[in-house]
């Protein structure tokens, strides 16, 4: 892969492996895309330490930061349409605006384009499948586009959602973590939580949202089987916090404490085993 095109994906590759390793150096404690790097430490020691050996990096490999372009030393930073703090991470008003101020799309191309900005938001958003879901079936190809008042109601929930997107807080191995799934008959959801004690009051402080359509045959489960699939389908999407880690699975499905071995195995379970095997 050659050219002007395939450029950026390729800094953005070569960018990712320098932040990764370098001179069999472990990865540094940041986010990073293309050319936009995010250094963090949980203490100004630490945050000193990653800043040199970052710029040690990019002067091993010729590379060099435009001074004027640099901040040192933030307690708060914006980046890549959101803003991190030591809270947790929130979405810069310049992103949700942007959604907000969005007219109805007149074709599929510029519902593609809403739809792009809901994903790069969905993080911050409980549910949000379920509330787009009109928007999705009217963008599959074999669908005419014909905006009525149903697509123009999860239009603006979805605007309005995206206007009340919650607060993430960073996520740390050490506090107890807490999956809560859930389903309905047209998607299903989780939230990924830390249990945290705050003015001796037991809280959930969300430090991702996630959410997905059913498909196909899966919405003629029975709702035990729906929810059973919304456990499976949680702890899949996020194994990379779970794996090697205790964690409590949170669920308003009674039914599951009874049937998970019965009855959901039939559908769900041989293939939650795979991933539940993963985690033991």
């Amino acid at each position: 892969m050659f050219g002007v095109k395939t450029a950026p994906a390729i800094f953005n590759a070569n960018m990712r492996k320098l932040m990764h390793s370098c001179n069999g150096r472990g990865p540094i404690k940041c986010a990073q895309m293309v050319d936009d790097v995010c250094l963090s430490g949980d203490t100004p020691e630490e945050h000193f330490a990653n800043l040199a050996e970052f710029l040690y990096r990019l002067y091993a490999c010729g590379l060099k930061a435009n001074l004027s372009k640099c901040s040192f030393y933030k307690d708060e930073v914006r980046f890549l349409g959101k803003i991190v703090d030591r809270r947790g991470v929130r979405l810069d008003t310049s992103t949700t605006d942007a959604i907000i101020k969005m007219p109805a799309p007149r074709d599929k191309s510029q519902l593609r384009s809403f739809l792009g900005f809901l994903s790069y938001v969905s993080k911050h958003i409980p549910d949000l499948r379920s509330a787009r879901a009109p928007l999705d079936y009217l963008i599959k190809p074999d669908i005419k586009f014909i905006w009525d008042i149903n697509h123009g109601e999860a239009f603006t929930k979805c605007k309005q959602l995206a206007g009340n997107s919650a607060l993430l807080t960073h996520f740390d191995p050490t506090k107890p973590i807490v999956l809560t799934t859930d389903a309905s008959p047209y998607g299903v959801g989780a939230c990924l939580s830390h249990k945290v004690v705050i003015n001796n009051r037991t809280r959930l402080l969300p430090i991702a949202y996630a959410s997905a359509s059913l498909k196909g045959a899966q919405r003629n489960y029975a709702q035990v089987d729906r929810e059973g699939l919304g456990v499976f389908w949680g702890i899949n999407n996020f194994r990379q916090y779970l794996l090697c880690s205790n964690f409590e699975l949170h669920t308003d499905c009674s039914a599951l404490l009874k049937y998970s071995v019965q009855r959901i195995i039939y559908r769900v379970v041989l293939r939650v085993d795979l991933v539940v095997g993963l985690l033991v």
